[in-house]
């Protein structure tokens, strides 16, 4: 048979006995690499290809190359107040800003000579962006504020507990360092839930154990005897008889340290003396970039957990769960049933770090708000999933890669509130600034809150960096690592930081079912 032949930019009429394209392109001396296209595939049969229509092929050239673009790192500005200035002096600037360079790693496609696709590789900082600081005045800050229920937050690596009013922190008596992943209070504030490291070894670079402490004075911490924990949490529906969900690791020598093994685990939590006994629901579930693991958070009503992967959000059913477990302990219990809400294309860092979107539920667990990655537009937004319905909707649009949504509590169903961070800058990276905004459930009196207008400086970028207090007014947050209090009806602000020390990990109770309305 006789076909056309299309490449390298001219036309041949190729006449052949050959039994495949592949075969009469190899008789007829066309090289073909193993990167180019050859269309129809070169596998194809021409006995099948005979018919009224002639037969076209085309070879396209497909070539790769690797490029390093230079980049220049923009600055930012970070506002330091202070009250030794008044707030009408003008401002100080007290170290002057500069750009950074990094270097970003391309893969280069061509097709034909001409560019098709190009794909970020890896960044590496050259030099990093040094940050103008400037002083401006302000009125002397309050000494002291109210403080409903309990917050417990990290200082310098101390468990410091608020109650009432700020003017009396408390240390608990907790030994060994800890490791920040896992640091929450439980629903009614009785107890702390936490991860403590444990030494490091070449071949175990991530070792941790998760342990439990009373926070009333006098109490005892004690271990759990699970070690390797990803995450934990209090279920917030489990009062009198305290449950914990929890997933783990294999700690490997090679970067971040771990491979997740994308499982989990309930625990009811033991009694004084008693060995734990973990029920595993979930051996372990598949998932893109799943060595970096997954995001959870359980429903206030303890019916369900949601998962975030690094492209996918999804539900896990746990009341047949829960009456199995209740009705035969921790035999013969059922896989929970797994809904997947939404599906997006993951972000790639071009590091050793996964993005994982921040999930939040509503007061009366039906609303689910997370983030996710709009690949064609190279943005990260803000949506909510009506998990009744099943149906997903985009909420509020360039919210940024670091946005830590939370809801109000659960005594105000009638204004519910969502708190979450949305970056400064339109096009913002994973260096952007972020301010703090409120808006309701249904996108209604949307408001930035913190810091004002021309002000900047650094929220904390965890999942744990944001928390409302249970009189659904307060919202405690980290910011240039200091713990503020901010107060939404009246405005007013308390900062607990002090000079030269570290806040982080804020966790605030009562919250859950231990909330009274």
């Amino acid at each position: 048979m006789t076909f056309t032949l299309l490449v390298d930019g001219t036309t041949h009429q190729i006449t052949t006995a050959a039994a495949t394209v592949g075969e009469a392109l190899e008789e007829a001396g066309i090289a073909i690499a193993p990167s180019d296209e050859v269309e129809p595939p070169a596998t194809t049969e021409l006995a099948q290809q005979t018919g009224a229509s002639p037969l076209n092929v085309t070879i396209t050239r497909v070539t790769e190359t690797i490029e390093v673009v230079p980049e220049s790192i923009p600055f930012q500005r970070r506002i330091v107040r202070s009250a030794e200035m008044s707030p009408d002096d003008p401002p100080r600037i007290l170290q002057t800003g500069a750009p950074g360079l990094r270097e970003v790693s391309l893969r280069l496609v061509f097709r034909d000579g001409l560019e098709a696709e190009r794909w970020p590789l890896s960044v590496s900082v050259v030099e990093p962006a040094v940050d103008e600081i400037v002083m401006i005045g302000v009125n002397s800050a309050r000494e002291t504020t109210s403080v409903s229920g309990r917050l417990a937050y990290l200082n310098n690596g101390r468990a410091i507990i608020l109650e009432g009013s700020t003017d009396l922190p408390r240390q608990l008596s907790i030994d060994g360092a800890f490791d920040g992943r896992v640091f929450q209070l439980s629903p009614d504030g009785q107890y702390l839930l936490y991860t403590l490291e444990l030494e490091a070894t070449e071949q175990a670079a991530f070792h941790n154990e998760l342990w439990v402490a009373p926070v009333a004075e006098g109490g005892q911490p004690r271990a759990l005897d699970i070690e390797n924990v990803l995450w934990a949490a209090w279920d917030p529906s489990a009062i009198e008889s305290p449950r914990i969900g929890y997933t783990t690791a294999r700690s490997v020598s090679l970067p971040p340290g771990w491979e997740a093994i994308n499982d989990l685990w309930l625990l009811p939590l033991p009694a004084d003396g008693a060995p734990a006994v973990p029920i595993r629901i979930v051996e372990s579930y598949p998932a893109t970039l799943g060595w970096w693991g997954g995001t959870y958070a359980w429903s206030p009503d303890g019916s369900q957990i949601a998962y975030a992967f690094a492209d996918q959000i999804g539900l896990l059913n746990l009341p047949e769960v829960l009456s199995a477990i209740d009705a035969n302990g921790p035999a013969d219990i059922p896989q929970p049933t797994r809904t997947v809400l939404h599906t997006f294309a993951e972000y790639e860092t071009g590091a050793d770090w996964a993005w994982l979107p921040a999930v939040g539920w509503s007061a009366d667990s039906r609303f689910l708000s997370f983030t996710t990655f709009v690949k064609d537009e190279d943005r990260f937004d803000l949506w909510l999933a009506d998990t009744i319905g099943e149906t997903t909707l985009p909420f509020v649009e360039g919210v940024g890669i670091w946005s830590a949504v939370q809801w109000s509590s659960p005594d105000l169903p009638a204004d519910s509130r969502l708190a979450y961070l949305q970056t400064v800058a339109p096009d913002g990276d994973e260096d952007s600034t972020y301010a703090l905004w409120v808006t309701g459930s249904d996108g209604s009196d949307r408001r930035r809150v913190f810091p004002p207008q021309g002000e900047a400086g650094q929220f904390a970028r965890t999942s744990s960096s944001l928390t409302w207090g249970p009189d659904g007014n307060q919202v405690a947050f980290v910011f240039d690592d200091e713990l503020h209090l901010l107060d939404l009806a009246t405005g007013d602000l308390f900062r607990a930081g002090e000079d030269d020390t570290v806040s982080s990990h804020p966790t605030w109770a009562p919250y859950g079912a231990a909330v009274t309305p």
